[in-house]
């Protein structure tokens, strides 16, 4: 029985290093895994943002491009001033002086996110919040994401009535806007 105590008193101090060892060892494994789910939750969060602003940008290129085709019937016509040809070299951009000119509103297509906003609008027939327009949309409307689509679906919502297609009043409440009555023959 002495050898076995003896055994033990030459163990005992090894195991506790290695224990010892192992403990810092979990600890540090710990600490970065903090770290990278940090981490991890600011991709994600970036992720989240650039998702949004390519969608934003992607609606809007839509738009853009749908207002291109039907100013010209569907059909490329000569590039824009200025505009490089296929050989050259992208110029500089030079800085642009635009008159004011007046708007007529006019219905223009839109993106599918402005057609359903505008489908929104009419089908509650009362003015509408930013929020729940969004949540009529199916979108989130809380947390990091919703914040997004709430962004997203008011700078939408402000296009609609830069476009005249829908009003704002007071200041984030949006409706769908009413066509003006043509005035009638005889009155002053």
């Amino acid at each position: 029985m002495g050898s076995t105590q003896a055994d033990e008193a030459v163990v005992a101090p090894s195991l506790r290093t290695a224990a010892d060892f192992y403990a810092g060892k979990v600890d540090s494994l710990q600490q970065r895994h903090v770290e990278l789910e940090a981490a991890l939750a600011q991709v994600q969060a970036e992720l989240a943002r650039a998702r949004s602003r390519h969608h934003f940008l992607s609606e809007a290129l839509e738009e853009l491009l749908a207002k291109g085709d039907a100013e010209t019937g569907g059909h490329d016509t000569a590039p824009p001033e200025g505009a490089p040809g296929p050989d050259e070299e992208v110029p500089a951009p030079k800085p642009r002086v635009s008159k004011p000119r007046a708007r007529k509103p006019r219905p223009r297509p839109g993106g599918q996110l402005m057609q359903s906003i505008l489908q929104v609008l009419v089908t509650a027939g009362r003015p509408l919040r930013v929020k729940d327009i969004t949540e009529a949309l199916g979108r989130p409307s809380s947390g990091r994401e919703g914040r997004v689509s709430l962004e997203t679906t008011r700078s939408t919502c402000k296009r609609l009535v830069k476009n005249g297609q829908a009003t704002e009043g007071p200041v984030g409440v949006f409706t769908i806007a009413r066509a003006e009555e043509p005035p009638v023959e005889g009155d002053a």
